[in-house]
């Protein structure tokens, strides 16, 4: 893309891990997710397991080591579900393999046979274990924390061959996120100058991928920073953002057309005088779109690329006054603020 400054014609704006490795901060005795951060979108599942690392093995007595671990798992349950938690195929707990679900806590016991051996010491050998096997299902978007739960009556606890509580225990949360179906967004862009914005928030947010179904149709991509009254020139390997607005400069007509989760909710932060920012994946009347700065902007423009020329909505000005009344989605706007503030919003 040509970056050369280009004389934009619009002098209105300025004036008006999936790999099984231990967690790296992981001390001794540890128990952690693997992957430790894992995702699938509503109504889809993922397989997570659960793995623990026994390195400090005999702990203040020398002839005691390993012998029962107990693991109680908790969730959110708007976002998630372990729907199932399995026992691995092979492992160590020859003495017992016990699970029990209590709403969003899945609590486990599980115990070697210490006295196997005949000779000290006792107890399970220092190694790494597995200890259960996860499947999550996707409620709705968001994140929730996969979290071992220390909270009587079910905590997670490691316990010697005489019953005594192992020293260094170490217990790693993971986090499951649910995200947001994919879907398409397409937008017509007619030649010369086009004030947009992201209704959704791609896996790539790159010029270049979001771009790229208009590629070699537009020459110039700016943002407008509202601290330093400046326009800036945007490359390929920029990375784009959700609540901003953009003007893309087409040489040719075109239909912008990229895929990603829709973009339901922001805050975004207003400075004194203009400010070009993006909307949310829906429509909303203006008034209600921004109720979080009432009182507190002059007017919001936005630019009809057709007409080359800009519309205005000033609040408490008469209908017939205003050219427009709706936020819409893939629509870029300027908002005239008298002070600082921050717009919140929600789809």
């Amino acid at each position: 893309m040509n970056r050369k400054k280009i004389a934009l014609g619009i002098g209105i704006v300025l004036v008006v891990l999936a790999a099984f490795t231990a967690p790296a901060a992981a001390g001794p005795n540890t128990v952690y997710f693997v992957p430790q951060h894992s995702s699938a979108g509503p109504d889809e599942t993922t397989y997570v397991e659960v793995w623990f690392n026994l390195t400090d093995w005999y702990g203040d007595d020398p002839e005691y080591g390993f012998s029962i671990l107990g693991v109680n798992i908790t969730w959110d349950p708007s976002v998630a579900d372990i729907i199932s938690c399995d026992e691995p195929d092979e492992h160590p707990w020859d003495a017992g393999w016990t699970k029990h679900k209590w709403g969003n806590s899945w609590y486990m016991i599980l115990e070697h046979n210490p006295w196997t051996d005949t000779e000290p010491p006792y107890g399970l050998d220092p190694g790494v274990y597995p200890v259960a096997n996860l499947t999550i299902k996707g409620i709705s978007p968001g994140v929730t924390d996969l979290a071992f739960s220390h909270e009587i009556p079910r905590y997670c606890e490691m316990v010697d061959a005489i019953g005594d509580p192992m020293p260094n225990q170490s217990w790693v949360d993971g986090t499951f996120t649910c995200t947001a179906p994919q879907e398409t967004y397409s937008k017509e862009l007619v030649e010369g100058w086009n004030l947009i914005s992201l209704p959704l928030t791609a896996d790539d947010m790159t010029v270049a991928s979001v771009f790229s179904s208009v590629a070699g149709k537009y020459d110039a991509l700016y943002s407008y920073d509202a601290e330093t009254h400046s326009w800036v020139a945007l490359g390929d390997d920029d990375t784009l953002e959700n609540g901003v607005g953009y003007f893309i400069h087409m040489t040719e007509s075109g239909t912008w057309t990229y895929q990603g989760s829709a973009y339901t909710t922001m805050s975004i932060s207003l400075e004194p005088g203009l400010n070009m920012v993006g909307w949310l994946n829906c429509s909303k009347p203006i008034d209600d779109a921004l109720s979080s700065i009432e009182g507190n902007y002059r007017y919001v423009a936005r630019w009809n690329s057709t007409a080359h020329k800009f519309e205005v909505y000033v609040p408490g000005a008469p209908s017939e006054f205003n050219d427009f009344n709706t936020m819409e989605r893939g629509e870029g706007y300027f908002i005239s603020m008298k002070t600082s503030d921050t717009l919140t919003a929600s789809c």
